[in-house]
């Protein structure tokens, strides 16, 4: 069995759903289950409603926006009479419903119910339109399948239950599921975080023994550059899962860091290609690496944190301190990328993911001095060497370098 991987730019618009048949066509095997992410954008404008709803503003003309626009993809798939239209309608008044009806103030948990429903709106469409179209396939809701905790927002795989439900599926047909969610022993929709989509299709590839893993992009395969900061740039036509995992530590956005280990654990192949030129090999992940020239990798993350620290009384940092540091980071569910430290200060770059970044600081201002700058880039470089070690971009300023053996990492601000 094969799985397929769509993220929301294959689908953001009817002509990119229409696209979707291309793919199915060039890649002919029915049994396969294509896992697909919110339609474009929704999963941002369905976090803007959560945030609406804790702020206590309305929400309503929000959410009716996000309607009109799946109708308005919809009108161009399928004749008016089509159930769709019913069930796309009767989706979205029990989101306006629960809305009104949630009265919990667990930020986390709302999140997951909201914004996870984006998922089981596109699947539908996408499923309705290819059925429509002549390629028969199965609507899964992958809640019913993948288990988990309730951690919401980073939700934990309960395997045991999730690799014995997965197993129930008949690997002779053609099933269209969601990523990103799943649910807890209470049938509450839990999320993987952003991008997890990735993650949701190498859970299905590990408990079903998956022949292969296809993740479709709107890029050619895994670059060595991010191509909305970077002119040149190289098309990897292999990488191992290793050098990928780095790849997606340090920010690139092409997989999801927790991906690969289910796939490493079976030795899956996993292909990055372009649904857009559906033809092209793309970048092949797996155990082997056939590339035999070591490429410089630059990679982009924005809006970071960068927290500078240093002690109240004039004195070195000692390992209880670090220890107080990393503690409560660990604590807020904090991501760090850099750290930098002297006797007398410690630099941590860090990404506040879960909003927590206030209380984190309230927290460390208790016992350090501490300085923050926002919004900074963090540049990484991968495999560096003399020809591209003085790295220099116009209009921005900066702040901090780090050189190790194998990569050295800028933090910049804009002048």
């Amino acid at each position: 069995m094969k799985i397929y991987k769509f993220g929301g730019s294959s689908i953001k618009n009817y002509k990119r759903i229409k696209n979707l048949s291309k793919v199915i066509k060039i890649n002919k095997n029915n049994n396969k289950i294509m896992v697909l992410s919110a339609i474009g954008k929704n999963t941002n404008k369905l976090e803007k409603v959560v945030n609406n709803f804790f702020i206590k503003k309305n929400t309503y003309i929000q959410v009716l926006n996000i309607y009109k626009n799946h109708i308005k993809i919809i009108n161009n798939l399928f004749i008016k009479n089509n159930f769709i239209f019913k069930y796309i309608k009767y989706f979205f008044n029990e989101l306006i419903f629960l809305l009104k009806k949630k009265k919990s103030i667990k930020y986390h948990f709302i999140y997951d119910q909201i914004v996870g429903s984006g998922e089981l709106i596109s699947t539908k469409i996408v499923s309705e339109y290819l059925n429509l179209i002549g390629f028969t396939n199965f609507w899964l809701d992958c809640r019913n399948y993948i288990k988990t905790d309730n951690s919401y927002r980073e939700a934990h795989v309960n395997w045991q239950q999730t690799k014995k439900k997965i197993k129930k599926i008949n690997k002779n047909f053609f099933y269209i599921t969601q990523g990103f969610i799943g649910a807890d022993n209470n049938y509450f929709t839990t999320t993987f975080g952003r991008e997890g989509s990735d993650y949701t299709a190498s859970i299905f590839s590990f408990c079903l023994n998956a022949e292969s893993q296809t993740t479709w992009k709107d890029v050619p395969g895994i670059l060595n550059a991010d191509p909305i900061f970077f002119f040149k740039k190289k098309i990897f036509k292999s990488l191992s899962y290793k050098e990928t995992l780095e790849l997606s530590y340090y920010g690139a956005s092409v997989i999801h860091p927790k991906t690969l280990y289910p796939l490493k654990e079976k030795k899956i192949p996993l292909y990055i290609r372009s649904f857009i030129f559906p033809k092209k090999k793309g970048t092949l992940v797996s155990a082997t690496y056939i590339n035999n020239v070591i490429t410089s990798c630059f990679i982009v993350k924005k809006q970071q944190k960068l927290i500078f620290f240093s002690k109240k009384k004039f004195s070195f940092f000692l390992e209880k301190d670090i220890s107080f540091i990393f503690k409560y980071i660990s604590y807020y569910k904090m991501n760090f990328f850099l750290i930098q430290n002297s006797p007398i200060s410690i630099s941590i770059c860090i990404e506040d993911k879960f909003n927590n970044l206030y209380f984190l600081i309230k927290k460390f201002k208790k016992k350090f001095i501490i300085k923050l700058l926002n919004n900074v880039y963090l540049y990484t470089l991968l495999h560096y060497n003399v020809n591209n070690i003085n790295f220099k971009i116009k209009k921005y300023k900066l702040i901090l370098r780090q050189i190790n053996s194998d990569y050295i990492q800028w933090i910049l601000k804009l002048n």
